[in-house]
């Protein structure tokens, strides 16, 4: 009995542990595709069924080999996207290979091509110029504060990239979200917004953008589930953690903007996933 007593506790003292080793070693590579379908108001009959693969978040380095983030990118292109986008943190600090990860990301493939935005990262990283350019030398592009038109079967879409946009996590001056790209909102074709901080979503609601990408929150990384209840880090920083939202656009008239944040493919802090899946999104734009 008293074998079996002590045989319990050592029992119960390493689950948490065997909990952390699994996140460590399976639960931080396992990807998982998420396909999500956005119902958009006035979306012209041309671009009904786009889709759009997002990566975002890579991280690499010591823990997100650049093997890995080739995977990442085999698993996207067999999803055969229109459009591909990357939202943001590319590395985590300055001596991380941002030039490898960027070649891995130039073999994406979609008729539409392949853009970006910079995320924090690249601010502590000082990576946000060099990102620039080795995403331009690639043939991709990535939108710093401003928008490109893509035309698809003959209509239309608004594609619009910022830096991170700063708040109380980052040093430096920080303004109102979004301030200064005010005039890169269309009203006569749908636009999508590539931001990585998802906390510029409220905004980007206001000013009439149908569609924000983000990323940032990495879903969380660790999130515990007591009963129905999911408690996560992540909500100290946003209220838009991981998923689809939705806000009124314009601050109602009826219509709807969404956002999108994706879980990310790296880590940050510790290489340690816990009921988080690493992400591939697949978003496919609907007439609502």
């Amino acid at each position: 009995g008293q074998h079996l007593f002590r045989y319990a506790a050592y029992a119960a003292a390493s689950v948490p542990f065997i909990a952390a080793t699994y996140g460590f070693a399976a639960g931080r590579t396992r990807l998982q595709v998420e396909e999500v379908d956005v119902p958009i108001e006035g979306l012209p009959q041309e671009l009904n069924g786009l889709s759009i693969v997002q990566l975002s978040d890579v991280h690499i380095g010591e823990f997100m080999p650049r093997e890995q983030v080739r995977r990442a990118v085999d698993m996207a292109n067999e999803l055969e996207p229109d459009l591909a986008v990357i939202t943001g943190d590319f590395v985590s600090n300055h001596n991380d290979p941002l030039a490898a990860c960027i070649t891995e990301l130039s073999r994406l493939r979609a008729p539409l091509g392949v853009y970006g935005c910079n995320g924090n990262h690249e601010i502590y990283a000082g990576a946000e110029r060099a990102a620039e350019t080795l995403f331009a030398e690639h043939g991709m592009k990535l939108l710093r504060q401003e928008a490109i038109e893509l035309s698809h079967q003959g209509a239309n879409l608004n594609l619009i990239g910022v830096d991170h946009q700063r708040d109380f996590m980052v040093r430096g001056p920080h303004g109102k979200p979004l301030e200064g790209i005010e005039h890169l909102v269309r009203q006569d074709v749908p636009n999508v917004l590539l931001s990585h901080n998802p906390n510029s979503f409220p905004r980007a609601a206001e000013l009439g953008v149908e569609l924000s990408l983000a990323g940032h929150t990495h879903g969380g990384q660790v999130q515990l589930e007591l009963g129905e209840k999911k408690i996560t880090a992540a909500r100290l920083i946003t209220d838009f953690v991981a998923g689809l939202y939705r806000l009124p656009m314009n601050g109602g008239a009826g219509r709807t903007a969404f956002l999108y944040v994706n879980r990310g493919l790296g880590t940050f802090g510790f290489p340690l996933r816990l009921n988080v899946r690493p992400e591939i999104t697949l978003l496919r734009l609907h007439a609502a």
